[in-house]
């Protein structure tokens, strides 16, 4: 493992082995689209969002506002519990951003489809992860980046940018940033954090026995892996232009990792102009 201890708060950006990847527009009969693929290759998920589209039954119209509804499918099998929840917290991170007043008495319609997983290779055959005995924390980080990311693709109004991250902590104390299948069952506890791109909390789920001294320091970790080095900005347009990327490091936070698919996605259909 390549663990952070928590006098090791100072870094800018904490190092993963392996960092995240994300494109947009990778499906075509979709309005918005992306593919996720999480830190240390544990997760892939593709990201399908139809918006605005009408709500299919009258009683759940909100006059108000727009009716987000989130479908997760796993890897393998169907949705069951462990999805379900997974669900409603995505669901609830993005009405804390989506601009919901801007298209009343519509539906916002999230796919998120889980086309890879790590393999566990100390099992026989090397049997994936992922079942209902497995813990939900790191489905949901991953779940909540691949959202937005769609959502950007979508053209979804949003007031600001979020992003999530696992953090471990090991049997000696150490933080373990996005934990691989292997490293999490080591694991005493295991904490998601979620961040706006003004440094606000607005998701944190965890779980195992852990100190309020471990959480806390998990919490420091994770805004510096989603925020990046400047660790609070002030808006949607400053969580993307106003971090500084260091393009020696083997690790891109959250956000930077964001505006890059955005940059890439911009470039990409301003070729017709012929440069």
């Amino acid at each position: 493992m390549n663990p952070l201890l928590p006098q090791d708060l100072d870094m800018s950006i904490p190092s993963v082995p392996t960092p995240s990847q994300a494109i947009l527009h990778t499906l075509v009969n979709a309005d918005g689209s992306a593919t996720y693929v999480a830190p240390n290759n544990t997760y892939t998920i593709v990201a399908g969002v139809n918006y605005p589209v009408e709500v299919p039954y009258r009683s759940d119209e909100i006059p108000e506002s727009t009716l987000i509804e989130v479908n997760l499918r796993p890897h393998n099998g169907i949705g069951m519990v462990r999805e379900r929840h997974v669900e409603q917290l995505v669901r609830r991170t993005l009405q804390t951003v989506v601009l919901t007043e801007e298209s009343p008495r519509t539906m916002l319609q999230l796919t998120l489809q889980v086309v890879g997983v790590e393999s566990d290779e100390s099992l026989p055959g090397g049997v994936k992860e992922g079942g209902q005995g497995e813990s939900y924390l790191d489905l949901l980080a991953s779940s909540v980046n691949a959202a937005v990311l769609g959502c950007l693709d979508a053209g979804v109004q949003m007031s600001q940018l979020t992003g999530a991250v696992l953090i471990g902590v090991g049997p000696d104390g150490a933080l373990v940033p996005s934990p691989g299948v292997r490293q999490r069952k080591k694991c005493t506890s295991l904490h998601v954090f979620g961040f706006i791109g003004n440094g606000d909390l607005v998701l944190v789920e965890s779980e195992g026995r852990f100190k309020l001294e471990q959480w806390k320091a998990a919490g420091e970790i994770a805004r510096a892996l989603v925020l990046g080095k400047t660790g609070t900005t002030t808006g949607a347009d400053v969580a993307m232009d106003g971090l500084v990327p260091d393009e020696q490091s083997q690790s891109s936070s959250v956000m930077d990792v964001m505006r890059k698919a955005v940059e890439a996605r911009v470039a990409q259909d301003e070729r017709w102009r012929g440069g």
